[in-house]
């Protein structure tokens, strides 16, 4: 018999929120035998009117993307894959654009069983305008999503 869950996904923007999802994803990954997906979107700010009418640039350099690229890598290598136990297979997705439709994307093209995922999101005005990421997650996505909250020491 299949285990219930062989590819476990983990979502990310670093925040306190996100470290305690990976310890769910990484136990359950660790239960059921699964290999984990780390994934976390960079905001293209330029699809993003209301903060680069402000304060940032349409066109990024390519430094600057490089950089962004580079700061989100040594995080997720210092911060969750340096957290995984020996021989806990681990791929690392890096994308950029609207979070909710990359995780999407990558929930299909990786075929994952479950997404785990800290459950805070947007809030205020903002949330009105673009909804919360993990909202629209759960809604769309291909396979069972486990929201995390925020546990308060």
């Amino acid at each position: 018999m299949r285990p219930l869950f062989t590819k476990i996904g983990f979502c990310t923007d670093f925040s306190e929120n996100a470290d305690q999802a990976f310890i769910v994803a990484r136990d359950l990954a660790v239960q059921f035998g699964a290999s984990i997906e780390i994934i976390h979107i960079t905001t293209n700010l330029a699809l993003s009117p209301p903060v680069h009418a402000t304060y940032m640039p349409v066109e990024y350099d390519a430094n600057f993307i490089e950089e962004i690229t580079q700061a989100a890598l040594k995080s997720i290598q210092e911060n969750y894959v340096g957290k995984l136990p020996e021989g806990l297979l681990y791929n690392v997705n890096l994308e950029s654009g609207y979070a909710a439709t990359e995780i999407l994307k990558i929930v299909e093209e990786k075929e994952l069983d479950l997404l785990v995922m800290g459950s805070h999101g947007l809030t205020g005005i903002a949330h009105v305008l673009f909804g919360s990421t993990a909202d629209r997650v759960v809604r769309k996505a291909a396979c069972s999503v486990l929201t995390v909250r925020l546990r308060k020491s």
